[in-house]
């Protein structure tokens, strides 16, 4: 075996050679890092927009360099390929850039908007044809005559998209809602606070101003109509926790709301149960003014079937109509919702005193039963439970075409001073 001395191999020169070629190997690591680490501190210029891409030209917007190195962004993309603005932008908007540019010393982080129109034949359908772009810029100097602009540049296209997509709902939403008079309205359960999400339409359906945000519901209707729609609500809670979303049937709620010259209104109030961004349990919908006659007991084409139909669907009127036994035959919405009851359709085949409340029974029993005996209409109003509180009360004998008296039709209002008042809340 030959020595490596015999071969004339020094080896001290090869480990000089090797530690010189380390040794420039870790002085370009070192550039390179601290290179970056530099590049990397200009996102402290623009603190929070970390997400984004920065781009680096010289005083002529020539393209140095831009971060981060691999980004899909198509602007950064053309500009990182040797593309200028100037080529990229219609001459308007170039003409705006070259005068943003020549003001940003005076200006510092002043926000620039402006859009690029990619080319027509891209097969990229996940980009918008026309993309959008803010742009922030600051000055940096490398020697006395020599500077750079650092541009932070975001694409906002999505979030451009995005907004003009929420504002043609939003048109949509109003135009439906001012056509059909519609609006919409949450209820939190816990704090049982109403909260009016659409403004209100006048019967003309013209908006009525400063009418969204958080309204008292009771100065908007009846105490009987809040009761029924405080019971429903109850009981749908009940079923919520009970059987979930199965438990919360979509059904129609029908209330009287006051009216622009203070008399009620018939609407319908559909809604949901769902929990809110901050998981409190909402209960959300629509009302729709109900300008059509009620689904009532009695309806038809006949022109005196309308017109009874018509009669009972009076939001202040209530009516009902009782056999022998004061077993209730029919009534019209509205005294079903005095007494808390969804469905005038619940009602029929019950006895009256299980459906009335004490405080108008004596009145009315009196009165059907003066009926009965007597085979004559009757009528009777005076003071009702508490001061400024009026009933007027009316009822009539239902005889069969032989002339036998089988039931008794009662007709009553009840008159409150406060329905009067400048305090009641109108839609």
């Amino acid at each position: 075996m030959i020595p490596a001395a015999d071969l004339g191999v020094n080896w001290l020169i090869v480990l000089a050679f090797v530690s010189v070629i380390l040794l420039v190997a870790c002085a370009i690591f070192v550039f390179l890092l601290r290179e970056n680490v530099n590049r990397q501190k200009l996102y402290d210029k623009f603190t929070g927009n970390v997400n984004e891409f920065i781009v680096v030209f010289s005083r002529r917007l020539e393209f140095l360099y831009g971060l981060p190195m691999y980004i899909t962004d198509p602007l950064f993309s053309r500009l990182s390929s040797g593309s200028l603005f100037q080529d990229l932008l219609h001459s308007k908007d170039w003409a705006r850039m070259r005068l943003y540019f020549d003001e940003v010393e005076k200006h510092q982080n002043m926000s620039f908007v402006f859009s690029v129109e990619l080319d027509p034949t891209t097969s990229n359908t996940d980009q918008s044809r026309v993309q959008w772009y803010e742009m922030k810029t600051v000055l940096e100097y490398v020697s006395v005559q020599e500077f750079r602009y650092i541009c932070f540049i975001r694409n906002f296209t999505r979030e451009n998209e995005n907004r003009k997509e929420r504002e043609r709902i939003q048109v949509r939403l109003d135009n439906l809602l001012q056509n059909t008079g519609d609006f919409l309205w949450n209820f939190e359960v816990d704090e049982r606070r109403f909260r009016l999400l659409t403004p209100l339409m006048d019967e003309e359906h013209r908006v009525i101003p400063q009418s969204t945000g958080y309204v008292d519901i009771r100065k908007m209707m009846p105490e009987s109509d809040y009761n029924l729609l405080d019971s429903i609500v109850n009981e749908r809670v009940k079923d919520f926790h009970s059987y979930g979303s199965r438990g919360d049937p979509f059904e129609t709620i029908k209330v009287r709301l006051y009216g622009a010259d203070k008399t009620m209104v018939w609407y319908c109030f559909r809604c949901r149960l769902v929990n809110d961004e901050d998981n409190r349990l909402v209960l959300q919908g629509s009302a729709r003014r109900m300008d059509m006659v009620l689904d009532n007991p009695v309806s038809g084409a006949d022109d005196k079937e309308a017109m009874l139909s018509a009669a009972l669907s009076f939001p202040d009127v209530r009516v009902l109509w009782v056999d022998r036994n004061f077993t209730i035959q029919g009534c019209n919405q509205a005294f079903a919702t005095d007494f808390q009851i969804l469905n005038p359709k619940e009602i029929e085949g019950k006895n009256l005193d299980a459906v009335v409340t004490s405080r108008i029974l004596p009145y009315m029993s009196k009165t059907l039963s003066e009926v009965f005996d007597t085979g004559r209409s009757i009528s009777w109003k005076g003071g009702f439970m508490k001061e400024n509180t009026l009933l007027m009360l009316n009822a009539v004998p239902l005889r069969s075409t032989d002339n036998v008296l089988h039931s008794v039709l009662g007709v009553y209002m009840i008159l409150d001073k406060g329905d009067f008042g400048e305090d009641v809340e109108t839609v």
